[in-house]
C-alpha cells in the first residue's frame, strides 16, 4: 500500500482555502513556494550587493587595503590560489568593489573593518611601539616594530623601524643599520606598548657604535697607502663581519668579484693588529 506524502502542507492549506474561481488555482502545485523562494533569493542578492557597496563607500581606502591583504593571506591556503588573480589593482573604490564581486568575498570582512573604523581612530602618541605589518608595499628589512617619533596631522605618524630586540633595523644581507624615518597611517599602527627611556638609550648607543665602526673602516682604508689605491669591496661595510679585528667574509656571495681586494686588506689589517699587540 502506497503512502502519499504532502511535501507542501502549508501550500495545500492555502490552495484549499482559495475560491474555486481564483486565478491562483491555475498555478502549478508547488510553484508558489518556488516562485517565492526565487524572489527571496533575488531580494537577498540585491540587499547583499547594496550592503557591499555601502560598506566599501564608508570604509576608508587604507582599511580596505589592509582588509584585502588579510583576505589574500587567507586565500593563500586554497589549492586554487593564483596570486595574480587576486591582484586588486590601483587603490580605488571601484577596484575594491570589483575585487569583492569577482571573488564573492564574505561581507564579514567588510562588516568587521567597518565596526572597527566606527570606534574611531587609534590613539597613537609619540614613543608608541607598534607592530609593523609586512606586505602591502611595506618593506623594512629585519624590522619588527616601529617607534613613533612625531605625529603628522591627525591621520599619519613619523616613525623609525627597529628589530625584535629594539635595535636599529636594516638589511641582514648587506649588514646595514638604518635610522631614517618613514611615515605611516595610524590605521596601520597596531600599538603593542611604549618605547621607554631605557630603550632609547640602548638604541642610541647601538646606533653610535655602528656609526663609529663604519667611520673607522672608512678612515683605515682611505689612510692606508696600499688600500687607498684600490676599490673597497662591496661588503666592506657589512656590520656582520668585524673587519677591524681581522674577520673577513669567506666565499660567495660576499667576496664575489673582490677576492683580491679582500686578500690585500687582510694583510694590511693583520699587520696593524700585530703592531698594536706588541
Amino acid at each position: 500500500m502506497s503512502v502519499t506524502i504532502d511535501c507542501y502542507p502549508n501550500e495545500t492549506k492555502s490552495f484549499d482555502a482559495l475560491p474555486q474561481d481564483s486565478p491562483l488555482q491555475h498555478l502549478d502545485y508547488g510553484g508558489m513556494l518556488t516562485m517565492i523562494g526565487d524572489l527571496v533569493e533575488q531580494e537577498r542578492k540585491k540587499n547583499r550587493n547594496e550592503r557591499r557597496a555601502f560598506l566599501i563607500k564608508k570604509v576608508c581606502n587604507i582599511n580596505l587595503d589592509l582588509t584585502i591583504n588579510e583576505i589574500k593571506e587567507d586565500a593563500n591556503s586554497l589549492q586554487s590560489y593564483v596570486p595574480k588573480e587576486w591582484n586588486k589593482g590601483p587603490i580605488t573604490k571601484a577596484n575594491f568593489l570589483k575585487f569583492f564581486e569577482k571573488h564573492d568575498i564574505s561581507l564579514k570582512y567588510l562588516e568587521d573593518v567597518y565596526a572597527h573604523q566606527s570606534k574611531g581612530k587609534p590613539v597613537v602618541k609619540k614613543n608608541s611601539l607598534f607592530k609593523i605589518k609586512k606586505g602591502g608595499g611595506v618593506y623594512k628589512g629585519n624590522a619588527i616594530y616601529g617607534v613613533v617619533v612625531d605625529n603628522i596631522g591627525k591621520s599619519n605618524v613619523k616613525y623609525i623601524a627597529i628589530t625584535e630586540d629594539f635595535m636599529p633595523s636594516g638589511s641582514e644581507y648587506y649588514g646595514t643599520c638604518d635610522s631614517y624615518t618613514s611615515s605611516m597611517s595610524i590605521w596601520k599602527c597596531d600599538v603593542v606598548g611604549e618605547f621607554s627611556i631605557a630603550d632609547w638609550k640602548r638604541y642610541i648607543k647601538a646606533l653610535a657604535d655602528y656609526n663609529r665602526d663604519m667611520r673607522h673602516r672608512n678612515e683605515f682604508w682611505d689612510n692606508n697607502p696600499i688600500l687607498r689605491t684600490i676599490r673597497k669591496p662591496w661588503s666592506y661595510f657589512n656590520k656582520n663581519f668585524d673587519v677591524m679585528n681581522g674577520q673577513i667574509p669567506e666565499g660567495k656571495p660576499y667576496t664575489y668579484g673582490c677576492e683580491a681586494e679582500w686578500g690585500i686588506f687582510k694583510g694590511c689589517i693583520d699587520e696593524k693588529l700585530r703592531i698594536e699587540n706588541q
